[in-house]
């Protein structure tokens, strides 16, 4: 196959003026692009770690769970804007041009850190935006299903940091 059967391009950010965090993939998988989706590989566990940091039901549509990252004032986007990848894995990723993250934490000063889902993405973010970006920067353990090493249970309690980013105390 040639490099143009495995290019790939991310989606546009989900963002609002009222989000408060942004948590950053690396690029969204085969799956997810076809569907174009976030996170839109079912053996991906960021719809049920998300929704478990809110006591909150599991949404089944992509609708609902786009509705849901809102409500919760979670910006949704990805480190990588464009990249040649041949199946899944991280790991197979090259000639990648990352996304305009500070740029966009310009255009949204409300939002007050940045979460890396995963070690690749963090790689990548590190190696194009370590001095641009003045917030903190916290990575999470990646909700890929490569990631089986850790359990579940474990994951959502590691991505609970997000909550402490998203409330000012008394001013909910």
């Amino acid at each position: 196959m040639s490099q143009q059967e495995h290019f790939c391009r991310s989606f546009q950010p989900v963002v609002s003026r009222s989000s408060r965090v942004l948590i950053l993939g690396s690029m969204p998988g085969p799956e997810a692009l076809r569907k174009q989706q976030y996170y839109g590989f079912n053996g991906n566990h960021f719809w049920t770690i998300v929704p478990a940091l809110f006591n909150h039901p599991k949404p089944l549509t992509y609708s609902k769970k786009i509705a849901l990252v809102r409500r919760y004032r979670i910006a949704l986007w990805d480190v990588i804007e464009t990249c040649v990848r041949p199946g899944a894995l991280d790991s197979s990723i090259k000639n990648l041009v990352p996304n305009k993250i500070p740029s966009l934490l310009k255009k949204y000063p409300n939002i007050r850190a940045v979460f890396i889902n995963g070690q690749f993405a963090h790689k990548a973010f590190n190696k194009q935006f370590k001095n641009e970006v003045q917030l903190p920067v916290i990575v999470l353990p990646s909700t890929s299903p490569a990631n089986a090493a850790m359990p579940l249970k474990e994951k959502i309690h590691r991505w609970g940091v997000v909550r402490k980013f998203l409330y000012n105390p008394g001013h909910l």
